[in-house]
């Protein structure tokens, strides 16, 4: 089912987001095979996780065409080879209900909203492709994940990516914009850049309780508040290219909080929804964004709120039906952050075709507004002042069986990179992965 929170690699000990995405639904077949995986089949990998190690390895490519609009027209891709090890160490180590999560990422491509949508500003602020970023070799989470008092309460701690567990939903990376996927933009555009997203992860430490109800979830967390080792300093290159520097940084702290309100949570006939609210603290220093000298502030806070509700179910204990899901963020430091504002909202079907119960459509639309600060440098640069960018997106994934899933895309980009100045984009493309 689209609404679960997280899946699990051990027996009662919680995977990552990474197998989530890798099984999530696809793809062109009338037929779906057995098997979730390309080349193992499950007596192996059974026969590994009885001695406590899972395993994943997955690969997804982005190509994405400028067909109209923008400022030139041509295509890209980007793309990620994605590892991960799971060890039950109940099983291996006899450590009670704790395990470790490893993951590593290989990223490669280029980016078409630099190349192509709106190269005189860097880009445009929703990039097309989620995929790219930190196109290197990185090692991400070491991560360790314990259950307590009756698997209610998860403690984790290790080398975290932040945006794994805050401002999440399982129905974002329908999208292949980076608005969406995996988590609303503006919580990342601080410099220097401190609240953690995959393939960069940093210390941290995190608390998740489920009351016994299982109706409402509170989490919090703390982190390294420099990941990138630029010690608060916005003109400073980034020190942590690769994820193996794993001094503890000279940037603060950041503090992140959230409350889930869960609806028909283990209902097979009624319908499921998840709503959430939330926000961060960083105690850090961060480029000031009304400044033209690199001029920093201290401290930057952000909040939010988001949905995910089933509409619809094809009928009762199915998976099948239509999803609703929407987000709010906004900012209490406007001088640290550019995009004050975002919204957005969209649409998803699991199953909209009797015959491919696996295949997901989705829509989505979403806008966020530039802060008077940002102008106010931009003004004195003699550059024109920015407002807002929107996102709209459409794409039907097709589950092909045996770990392989093709995603076709359209986005149109409305006021690329916020000026008014270069003209909307209108692009095609795809989400191709392999689950081996």
């Amino acid at each position: 089912m689209i609404q679960d929170e997280c899946n699990w690699i051990g027996p009662g000990l919680p995977a990552t987001a990474i197998l989530l995405a890798l099984t999530a639904p696809g793809v062109l077949a009338s037929d779906y095979p057995s098997s979730d995986y390309l080349l193992s089949d499950s007596e192996t990998r059974d026969a590994w996780k009885g001695h406590g190690v899972s395993f994943g390895l997955g690969y997804t490519s982005e190509p994405m065409f400028n067909i109209v609009g923008g400022e030139k027209l041509g295509g890209t891709y980007a793309d990620n080879i994605a590892l991960e090890f799971g060890f039950d160490l109940e099983r291996i180590l006899g450590i009670p209900a704790t395990n470790l999560v490893i993951k590593g990422s290989k990223r490669d491509g280029t980016s078409v909203s630099e190349r192509f949508v709106a190269p005189s500003e860097g880009g445009n602020q929703f990039t097309v492709q989620e995929l790219y970023g930190g196109q290197n070799v990185k090692l991400v989470d070491v991560r360790f994940n314990t259950l307590l008092l009756d698997e209610r309460l998860m403690l984790s701690y290790g080398r975290l990516t932040a945006n794994s567990d805050f401002l999440s939903s399982p129905l974002n990376c329908q999208f292949i914009n980076n608005s969406y996927c995996g988590n609303p933009k503006p919580v990342f555009l601080q410099n220097p850049f401190t609240f953690t997203s995959y393939p960069l992860a940093t210390w941290g430490a995190l608390a998740r309780y489920d009351t016994p109800s299982r109706v409402w979830t509170l989490q919090a967390a703390v982190y390294d508040g420099d990941p990138t080792g630029k010690g608060g300093d916005p003109a400073s290159p980034d020190h942590n290219q690769h994820g193996t520097s794993w001094g503890v940084g000279n940037n603060g702290v950041t503090m992140v909080g959230e409350l889930h309100y869960h609806v028909n949570r283990d209902s097979d006939t009624a319908l499921p929804g998840t709503y959430k609210v939330g926000g961060y603290y960083m105690t850090g220093d961060f480029l000031d964004v009304a400044s033209t000298d690199n001029s920093t502030t201290t401290g930057s806070a952000m909040g939010w709120v988001m949905a995910d509700q089933m509409l619809y179910r094809e009928k009762p204990g199915a998976d099948r039906g239509l999803w609703g899901f929407g987000s709010l963020v906004f900012s209490f430091t406007n001088d640290t952050n550019p995009m004050p504002w975002y919204v957005s909202a969209g649409l998803v079907y699991e199953g909209l075709f009797e015959a491919r119960p696996r295949d997901t459509t989705g829509v989505a639309i979403s806008s966020g507004w530039f802060g008077d600060e940002v102008n106010v440098a931009r003004t004195a640069e003699g550059l024109p002042e920015k407002d807002y960018e929107a996102v709209i997106e459409l794409n039907h994934q097709f589950v092909l069986g045996r770990g392989i899933s093709i995603q076709p895309d359209i986005q149109y980009i409305i006021r690329p990179a916020g000026t008014g100045d270069i003209d909307n984009a209108f692009l095609i493309g795809a989400r191709v992965s392999v689950n081996f």
